[in-house]
Parts: C-alpha cells; structure tokens; sequence
C-alpha cells in the first residue's frame, strides 16, 4: 500500500468516527417498572431521537389513568414532565448544531408542549388515587422519591408544563435568549 493509499484510507477510517464521541450520551429512560417500562423507553427513544413522544405516552396514560398503582404515577409522570423534557433538549440540541433555528424550536415548543402535557387536576386526582388517607403529598414522595420536591407546591403538584419549562430554562435562556421570555413564561 503506498502512502498515498494508506493517507485516503485513514482520513476515510476518520471521518467515519462518530461525531458525537466525547459527547455524553442522554440519560436513560426514566425507571417505572416492569408493567409500563416498555412504553416509557419507547416514547424515550423518540424523544431522544427527535420524533415525536405523543403517540406512545398516550397508550401510557390510557392504560395508567385508572391505577393506584405508585408505578403508574411514575409513569403518567415521566409521560407528563421527562419525556417532554427529553424532547425539547433533543430540539435544543439540533438547535445548538444549527440544524434547526430558535423559531422552530418556538414553534414547536408552543404547538407540542399541550398536547404533550396533561392537566395538573388530572395528576393530582391520580395522586390522592393512590393513598385511603387522603395525604395525596406522602404518595406522590412514595411514587416519585427525590424528584416528589419538585414536583409539589404548598397546593399539591405543580403543573406539568411549568415543570418542563423550569428544567428547559437554563439551556432556553443561553441558545435562544431572544425567544426564552415567549417560550418560558
């Protein structure tokens, strides 16, 4: 093999690296148990590939809505908040590499955010589902465990929505700084 070979083959071998070494890879799929795990790491996989979670939390809160079950709250959970979350940094991401603008990122945020997102009430019946003394607080603790601070208030559970915009308001405020107030309020 001559040099010149031997030059075109490692510069081929090098641009066939994966661009993304020394990235860190998304965190896992959030832990439900083993009746809503499939479901979950679905909707977490296209999420983190950039397709749209909707469909697949759906079955999820279809067959969780009706449970007492603290595994089902987690799931309705990671449906409501984590997933959403997972999405939207995916977005950010591409907006990061220039493959998509803030505007999309707006865009998309503003439409998909609801339909991803149930409604507080929703998630708060579930929780007080879930326990015969009525202390929905000490559940969601049960169901959630260290993640149970962030998502009460001294009125129950915090939505959702501003659950998700709280833990994409860093990263919306430093890539889109022009959008974040629009997007985050």
């Amino acid at each position: 093999m001559t040099r010149r070979t031997l030059a075109c083959a490692l510069t081929l071998v090098i641009a066939a690296l994966p661009s993304a070494w020394g990235e860190t890879p998304p965190a896992a799929a959030p832990e439900v148990g083993d009746v809503y795990q499939e479901y979950i790491d679905t909707a977490w996989r296209e999420a983190v590939d950039g397709e749209n979670p909707t469909a697949s939390c759906a079955a999820v809160k279809g067959r969780t809505m009706s449970s007492k079950d603290p595994a089902a709250f987690r799931a309705l959970f990671a449906c409501n908040v984590d997933i959403p979350v997972r999405y939207f940094e995916t977005y950010l991401d591409q907006v990061e590499s220039g493959e998509k603008t803030c505007q999309n990122f707006m865009r998309e945020f503003i439409t998909k955010l609801s339909a991803m997102t149930m409604s507080t009430d929703s998630l708060q019946k579930m929780a007080e589902s879930m326990t015969d003394s009525g202390d929905a607080e000490s559940a969601v603790t049960a169901a959630l465990g260290s993640v149970a601070e962030e998502a009460m208030t001294e009125k129950g559970l915090e939505d959702p929505k501003r659950l998700v915009k709280n833990r994409l308001s860093e990263r919306t405020r430093e890539l889109c700084p022009d959008i974040a107030a629009v997007v985050l309020r």
